[in-house]
């Protein structure tokens, strides 16, 4: 190293020099520019729901001779010759993990279950592309091959060979990700083209390895020990590596916890072991990664904690600079005359029509419908990274002259761009309803269609107006309750919410003590007036587990591993969803479920509320764990887009439950490692009562939550409350009477002023005199004062004493509850 390059530029460095003895500064200023351009590329091509390889390509062709190329000694300076080898060297190191990832990716089993109709669709899908790409690759190697001065030129079989591998190509990463993004991962569709692409996959990295190896061999003897070897390597790894890994993995406790620092250390020595041996015999060693990928344990979270720990510095890092030096080796203005613009053209059409027409006809012979069947065709059009890596390998093996490499660029970045809108176009949302319902049975094909929730919660069909609570003579029907469940911390206040509704939780009839209202315990002994028989004493529940699916693989590779979400396997695996499933174990007169669902967090309301649809719900639940509450700052963006999304969605009634997580002991016994069922249910254990402060303004949701506390909560004998009211009309007093007198023990009514009290600060104060644990509850409706709701005639002479917050999505009353520091939990009770 030199004097200067030890002094830094103040001893006369100039970082963007080269220099063999300190690449760095240089390799760092590329590394920048190019992860941020394709950062700044990629955000409004999200917009438009493309992959980031397309805007990853687009940058190299920007910062290339293309365009960025114009411009004096860029080139020269910033993607100097003498640099690229290093640039090179880390790309393809990056490049050989992710083939890892993708082999981490394939779900052999999945073909397995589908191999009838995934096979044919594979088949068929690369057989016609195969062939036509042949046939496109005569004009091609006559016109071009020998003309662009290649410096090894191969023979035409072996041209040929090559042009056939990369029209058959489908980007199976990436046709992953459009299925996980449009939510085909659980349709008939989506199971289709993932097993087919799966085997795609396979077969094309399997041919593309062959044909590398012919192009490598000096002679026919040395081809043939070439595919030899490969085929002992390949078994070598499934029969012997493969088993060692399992049992590693399993003694390590691997397999239940995530990889354990031995068993990543043992990975990339699989890994680059691999890549070493598929290189040295004549085989890219990206093939070799691809093949560690395939013999690592699937079983449990092993895969996907593998991919977890090293996903984001390949993705993010690696992967940008070998899609962006596909981009500096594109020279769109090697397109310079109507020929070349003509076989582009060429390719791109047959590219797009061949495996359009072999998928759509593989899976209409299938019995798939033709509507299906062209989404299956388009979806397996997809080229995507798979194909710009089979490109570079071409280009870098002297298969492919640079202006028939840029040829095929550009038909890669056309045929993954148009895969999302034609496949939109094709099967949009309303059609995979209907298709769905006459499977089913549920409609007729040809009667006309209207896309609306075709079964009502049942808020809309079964329950009684709430225009006043009354009587009623017999027991309400069993409550279905969907609970959304999101983080770990929001359980603890659900089953609370949730323990209200189970009037007998597994005491005998001599165990359990009727409460008192703590202001009577010791002025009366009255018993219920209401018949026990009159209560509801069942419990439907059923639990979603939704979970971000982020552009990460591993969120795909768990999206993908869910072929059932209501599944007992996709229980099992999300220990949140089996901690709280557990706890119904100790639940009488209930039934409690639960699934899971990985998708993009701006759904989470929309599907919430359809499949509150689908289970006939009669509300939806929604914990909202306070964090910071005193500061004002509880509302996360998130969760207010979730809850305003399902006030605004849903068809039956949504409860928010405004809580503050685990209490410090709580946080220490699941930290001790105990279970998390076990201590809720401790919390919950026998002797619990629970106190319900309730400010009753007579509008439509406090006369719902009055009738859902009646129906569904008073039937438990643990509960008392202190309802506080105002000047209400005559039909919402009466309710209210006929509510107090059947529980005159349990409740006791407070009349007071709107007009010259202050009522947030007199609520505030009362919650803090009554609401003595997190036991406790406050039950709002939305409507309740300063809310966002419109207000009904009865309330629209009450006075707004609280000052909005700028979110405003629950009210203000219940703003100010939590900023005040309330112990208890706040039940906001919006009715439908």
């Amino acid at each position: 190293m030199t004097t200067s390059n030890q002094a830094g530029v103040f001893g006369g460095l100039n970082p963007t020099a080269y220099s063999a003895s300190n690449p760095l500064p240089l390799f760092i200023i590329q590394v920048v520019i190019i992860v941020v351009i394709c950062r700044l590329l990629h955000y409004p091509l999200s917009l438009l729901r493309q992959p980031r390889v397309i805007a990853e390509v687009i940058g190299g062709v920007l910062l290339g001779p293309s365009v960025m190329g114009h411009i004096p000694n860029f080139n020269n300076t910033i993607f100097p010759s003498a640099s690229m080898p290093l640039l090179t060297l880390v790309a393809n190191i990056g490049l050989v993990f992710f083939l890892f990832l993708v082999g981490l990716e394939v779900d052999i089993s999945l073909v397995l279950k589908n191999l009838r109709t995934a096979g044919s669709v594979a088949l068929a899908g690369m057989a016609l592309p195969f062939g036509l790409g042949i046939a496109v690759s005569y004009g091609l190697y006559h016109t071009y091959h020998v003309a662009d001065n290649v410096t090894s030129p191969v023979s035409f079989g072996l041209y040929a060979l090559f042009i056939g591998v990369a029209m058959a190509i489908t980007a199976f990463p990436v046709l992953a990700r459009i299925l996980t993004e449009l939510k085909l991962l659980s349709t008939n569709v989506g199971t289709i083209v993932l097993s087919a692409g799966v085997s795609n996959d396979v077969v094309g990295w399997v041919l593309l390895a062959l044909t590398v190896a012919l192009v490598n061999a000096s002679t026919g003897i040395v081809a043939l020990w070439v595919v030899l070897v490969s085929c002992g390597w390949i078994l070598f790894l499934l029969f012997i590596v493969k088993p060692i890994f399992r049992y590693a993995a399993r003694r390590s406790g691997s397999l239940d916890t995530g990889p354990t620092q031995f068993m990543m250390i043992f990975t990339f020595v699989v890994v680059l072991v691999s890549a070493f041996f598929t290189s040295i015999i004549g085989v890219h060693p990206i093939f070799g990664g691809f093949l560690a990928g395939l013999v690592v344990p699937h079983e449990r979270v092993f895969a996907v904690g593998v991919t977890e720990k090293i996903e984001d510095i390949i993705t993010l890092l690696f992967l940008p600079l070998y899609f962006a030096l596909s981009g500096l080796q594109t020279n769109l203005g090697l397109l310079d005359n109507g020929v070349t613009w003509g076989y582009t053209i060429a390719i791109i059409v047959i590219a797009m029509a061949s495996k359009i027409t072999g998928g759509t006809l593989a899976a209409k012979v299938n019995g798939l419908l033709w509507r299906e069947s062209l989404t299956v065709g388009t979806l397996m059009s997809c080229k995507g990274l798979v194909e710009l890596i089979v490109l570079n390998v071409g280009l870098q093996a002297g298969i492919l002259s640079q202006r028939v490499f840029t040829m095929f660029v550009v038909m890669a970045l056309v045929c993954t761009f148009l895969t999302t809108p034609l496949t939109t176009l094709l099967y949009p949302a309303w059609y995979q309803k209907k298709v769905a319902l006459w499977r089913r049975g549920d409609v007729n094909w040809n009667d006309p269609f209207v896309d609306v929730p075709t079964v009502p919660c049942r808020a809309d069909t079964r329950r009684p107006s709430a225009e006043t609570v009354r009587e009623d003579s017999a027991p309400p029907a069993p409550l279905k309750v969907l609970v959304m469940l999101t983080r770990l911390e929001s359980i603890t206040g659900i089953t609370a919410f949730l323990r209200l509704l189970i009037r007998n939780r597994g005491y005998t009839s001599s165990e359990q003590a009727e409460a008192i209202h703590p202001s009577r315990r010791n002025a009366s002994e009255k018993v219920d007036s209401i018949s026990i028989a009159q209560q509801s004493d069942a419990l439907i529940i059923h639990g979603l587990k939704l979970e971000e699916l982020t552009d990460r693989t591993s969120a795909l590779m768990r999206a993908s591993s869910i072929e059932d979400e209501d599944s007992p396997l996709s229980l099992r695996k999300d220990p949140i969803l089996q901690s709280f499933v557990s706890v119904g174990k100790f639940w009488d007169r209930s039934r409690i479920t639960g699934a899971k669902a990985i998708i993009p967090d701006h759904e989470f309301a929309e599907y919430t509320a359809s499949k509150a649809t689908d289970l006939d719900s009669d509300m939806v639940v929604v914990p909202w764990t306070v964090t910071n509450a005193a500061d004002g700052d509880f509302f996360t963006s998130k969760m207010v887009r979730i809850v305003k999304g399902l006030y605004e969605s849903a068809t039956c009634d949504v409860v928010v439950v405004l809580d503050r997580g685990f209490d410090d002991a709580a946080v220490e016994h699941v930290n001790e490692g105990n279970n998390a069922a076990n201590w809720m249910f401790a919390r919950g254990g026998r002797g619990e009562r629970h106190h319900i402060l309730f400010p009753f303004f007579g509008n439509k949701d406090d006369l719902e939550a009055l009738k859902f506390l009646k129906e569904r909560v008073f039937g438990n004998k643990d509960v008392t409350a202190t309802i506080v009211h105002g000047s209400i009309d005559t039909d919402s007093h009466d309710s209210l009477l006929s509510f107090t007198s059947a529980y005159s023990e349990r409740i006791v009514l407070e009349s007071i002023d709107w007009n010259v009290t202050d009522v947030s600060q007199y609520l505030l104060r009362k919650a803090k005199q009554e609401i003595q644990s997190s036991s406790d509850f406050i039950v709002l409706g939305r409507e309740a004062v300063g809310g966002t709701r419109t207000q009904s005639s009865s309330s629209s002479s009450l006075p707004v004493v609280v000052e909005s917050t700028p979110l405003n999505v629950l009210g203000d009353l219940a703003d100010r509850l939590v900023a005040g520091g309330v112990l208890g939990s706040i039940i906001v009770y919006q009715a439908k």
